[in-house]
């Protein structure tokens, strides 16, 4: 991450991506999560259905009143505000890590104990879990 919040997106997301309206969103675990317009619109789904219930407030918090609208500029990056950066504790070196529908954005040492921290059988447990007995 560059002096002004920059961030260089991976090539291959860089013409997708600019393509589209994005949305950029503080995340579970203190990472920021980036969403097309389209599948911003699908996470935050619920929180518009239930906008009457108090108990969904710190969600709407979090992922409406948190969200910012991104571009993709013309060298492939997009600017990370101030407080997302805060929010992320992003420092020089951000990690970019696609999750299927998102891209997450985080700080590179917090990513890399993180990853240090997963207890591979357990993971291997809940796929095996997911999956139900064999036959």
């Amino acid at each position: 991450m560059d002096a002004k919040g920059r961030v260089s997106l991976p090539a291959k997301y860089r013409t997708i991506l600019a393509a589209q309206d994005l949305v950029l969103v503080p995340g579970t675990d203190n990472c920021l999560w980036l969403y097309t317009d389209e599948g911003y619109k699908e996470l935050i789904k619920p929180l518009r259905d239930k906008q009457f219930d108090k108990k969904y407030d710190l969600l709407r918090d979090l992922f409406v009143a948190g969200a910012e609208d991104i571009e993709v500029d013309g060298s492939g990056r997009i600017r990370v505000p101030a407080e997302q950066r805060d929010f992320a504790s992003l420092s020089k070196e951000v990690t970019i890590v696609g999750k299927g529908e998102r891209l997450e954005l985080w700080d590179s040492e917090r990513y890399r104990n993180r990853l240090k921290g997963i207890d591979m059988d357990e993971a291997l447990k809940v796929l095996s879990e997911e999956e139900g007995p064999s036959t």
